[in-house]
């Protein structure tokens, strides 16, 4: 049930400013995050940790504790859906897509730390 929380937040802050910033339809601006949200939410972590445990966790000079691997975790899950989302509007014909990408998303994710620490929601 996270995870239903936590993208209807992205929804809710991320479509307004695709509509406004890209001038798409509504269902345009859900298919960017519909698309990238799983992936971040299910996929990336498990895949960074799995990278991490097998790469960097063998050799006690790379070790990293939890802390600054899940923020390390975020970064490289924000940059695949910034990515994506940009190449998601290119490919229907939008221009200046990454700036509108990196600006709904960076909203997203502040704003939905920032609930998470005064309100522990989503």
């Amino acid at each position: 049930m996270d995870w239903f929380w936590a993208f209807v937040f992205t929804q809710v802050v991320e479509i307004p400013i695709y509509v406004y910033g890209l001038r798409v339809r509504v269902y345009e601006a859900f298919g960017a995050s519909a698309l990238t949200h799983p992936i971040v939410w299910f996929v990336i972590p498990n895949l960074w940790e799995r990278i991490y445990l097998a790469v960097f966790a063998p050799h006690p000079s790379l070790w990293i504790s939890a802390v600054p691997r899940y923020w390390i975790m975020v970064v490289i899950a924000e940059t695949f859906a910034v990515t994506a989302e940009a190449g998601y509007f290119r490919f229907i014909g939008k221009k200046k897509t990454l700036g509108w990408a990196f600006a709904a998303n960076m909203a997203s994710v502040t704003l939905g730390f920032a609930s998470r620490a005064l309100f522990d929601w989503p």
